[in-house]
């Protein structure tokens, strides 16, 4: 009879201190921040481990150090409060089975070890970082608040028990390596910048609503699905798909009745590639089932060249449904020269309907020496002789040279095409059409970098 009065009382406790955890987060998530009554709760001060049943907090900074370690049982939450900070040092360790809540304010800082076992729930909505040398280990649930930080600098794994949820901004950092084998799950307002080694096993599942920025490298071996409100930006970096990956995109399956879901009044950001002759020989057909909506293709260069893939480029696109631009590069350095070579240029694309833009690529060294009023006039010249001819024109450029050498003031009727790599926006001070954000793009059927882009509107719609 006594043995089971104390199992009944137990059980009631562990019960008992589940009800107020998952109040606790419960609150936390209705409110957008956590709500801790501080009577319910004693300081942590690193002077004993943690006891079971018993709910903590931090106030000020606690230190980690070294060949110390710290194991919060199943039935505790510990809160980092506003103003706070908890450090763990190298050679420190810090273990959970119950909670931790980092409020608004507050900050984990880990240079040590850090482990979330299975079951157990991580809550932050201020800042999470660990350095280069941690090690971080995540078997139960990890969430980050809209307004929250996480970075990680180390070793990161994300266990198959594991749950990632990225509402905020979550980097992994040049130094990071991690390892998801569980869930990450992206969320519309979370942004995800990968500049390390993320890599991810057979069981992983990757679903991505939001913003993903890709500087480092993905090597993907499970299952990467891409929802329709997801925005990918391939940076600098490297995505490789191993034989046992899987790759889903349900943009894909919006755009195939995009013009019958879409009113002129919902905007959607449209994929693109611009290519020339150093891409190759394209194969179209793999580069429209990879979601590309439009290329630009390399007409022309100056008043004597025509880039030899063109007229293949643009039947084959065009045949698999690609919206297609065209640009030329400009090597004028007088007004006189830049209406000869727009001259050149519309005799090549005249016998092709061009969808989007046609583009001026200003860029070149030797028109450097110019004034920003000469480069200005050579460029509104070249530009007025395309709109003569009934096209829409359109300039591309670097973002300095948008902003430092061309006067695009005086240039307002034209639409702007701007370059701008390995950013998460373009330095360029005025509006924009089309963003060239990389230069190092992988596309299926392109062998080799290509540049990637996104339109901010649909220009094949009149």
């Amino acid at each position: 009879m006594k043995f089971f009065f104390k199992a009944a009382l137990f059980v009631f406790a562990v019960t008992l201190s589940v009800v107020f955890a998952d109040r606790a987060f419960a609150e936390s998530e209705e409110n957008g921040e956590p709500s801790v009554q501080a009577g319910a709760y004693t300081e942590f001060t690193g002077e004993a481990q943690p006891e079971a049943f018993s709910n903590y907090y931090i106030d000020g900074v606690m230190k980690i150090n070294e060949d110390e370690s710290f194991f919060f049982p199943k039935t505790t939450i510990l809160t980092v409060r506003k103003g706070a900070e908890l450090q763990i040092y190298v050679g420190g360790a810090v273990g959970f089975e119950g909670a931790l809540i980092v409020e608004p304010g507050a900050r984990v800082t880990v240079s040590g070890e850090f482990k979330a076992y299975e079951n157990s729930r991580i809550e932050c909505f201020g800042e999470f970082v660990t350095t280069g040398k941690s090690t971080v280990m995540l078997a139960g649930t990890f969430s980050n608040g809209e307004a929250s930080t996480v970075v990680f600098g180390g070793n990161t794994n994300i266990y198959r028990s594991g749950v990632y949820q990225n509402r905020g901004t979550t980097t992994f950092s040049q130094s990071s390596s991690a390892v998801v084998s569980g869930n990450y799950d992206v969320a519309e307002s979370g942004r995800l910048l990968i500049k390390g080694v993320f890599k991810t096993t057979l069981n992983a599942k990757i679903s991505v609503s939001g913003y993903v920025y890709l500087s480092g490298k993905i090597y993907n071996t499970g299952e990467l699905v891409f929802g329709k409100s997801a925005v990918d930006m391939l940076g600098d970096g490297q995505f490789v798909t191993g034989k046992s990956g899987r790759v889903l995109d349900e943009r894909n399956e919006a755009k195939v009745n995009a013009d019958e879901e879409e009113s002129e009044n919902t905007p959607r950001l449209l994929r693109g590639i611009d290519v020339s002759y150093w891409q190759g020989a394209i194969d179209w057909e793999k580069v429209r089932a990879a979601g590309i909506d439009f290329a630009f293709l390399r007409t022309s260069v100056g008043d004597y060249y025509t880039d030899e893939t063109f007229y293949y480029n643009i039947t084959e696109a065009q045949r698999n449904g690609i919206r297609v631009g065209v640009y030329h590069y400009c090597k004028a350095n007088t007004v006189e020269s830049a209406r000869a070579e727009a001259k050149f240029f519309l005799e090549a694309i005249k016998p092709y309907n061009i969808e989007f833009p046609i583009v001026v690529d200003i860029e070149d060294s030797s028109q450097e020496k110019l004034s920003v009023r000469e480069l200005t006039r050579i460029t509104e010249a070249f530009c007025a002789e395309i709109k003569k001819a009934g096209y829409k024109p359109m300039i591309y450029s670097s973002a300095s040279w948008l902003n430092d050498r061309i006067d695009t003031k005086q240039l307002s009727d034209y639409e702007i095409w701007v370059a701008h790599w390995g950013t998460l926006k373009p330095a360029y001070r005025g509006s924009y059409g089309v963003w060239q954000y990389s230069c190092k793009g992988i596309v299926s059927g392109i062998n080799g970098d290509v540049d990637l882009n996104v339109a901010y509107k649909d220009y094949s719609k009149k």
